[in-house]
Parts: C-alpha cells; structure tokens; sequence
C-alpha cells in the first residue's frame, strides 16, 4: 500500500524537491481488508475480526468491505501504547 503511494510521486519528489504542500500518508480514502491487514503488519482475518468487535468501522459496498483512511488513522491513535 504505502510502497504503491511512492509510485505515485511527481517528478519533483522523485528528486527530492520540495512541493508546495506536504502529500497525505493515505492517498485513498478507502482501503480493502487486505490493505488495511499488509499496514499493519496481521493477517486478514484479524482486521474481520476487530470490525466484527467494532474496534474498526467499515462500510460495506455490496459484497466489499473498506476501510477509510481516516478510520485507520483513528484507529492508530486509539490503540498507541506508549511504553
């Protein structure tokens, strides 16, 4: 996921040239199970289960679920543990 979003740059940040905005971290706004499961570093099966236990929110498109990048960004900030 993150590896695809460097892909994605502009010739000026291939270079290492500053743009004029800062790029977001997430490019999408909504990321499949799969996604979500390779970021943070688990299987796929627990990404179902924390939406099963209501840990993540997911929206439900016919038969695809997804994660919104403002979901997975709140839910980092939920479960930091800072020892």
């Amino acid at each position: 996921m993150i590896e695809q979003d460097r892909k994605n740059q502009s010739p000026a940040e291939e270079k290492g040239e500053r743009t004029s905005s800062a790029a977001p971290p997430f490019t999408k706004r909504y990321y499949r199970v799969d996604e979500v499961a390779h970021y943070f570093s688990v299987s796929d099966r627990t990404i179902y289960r924390l939406i099963d236990t209501g840990d993540i929110k997911a929206i439900r498109l016919r038969d695809c679920i997804r994660v919104s990048a403002e979901e997975i960004r709140e839910f980092e900030d939920r479960a930091l543990v800072v020892f």
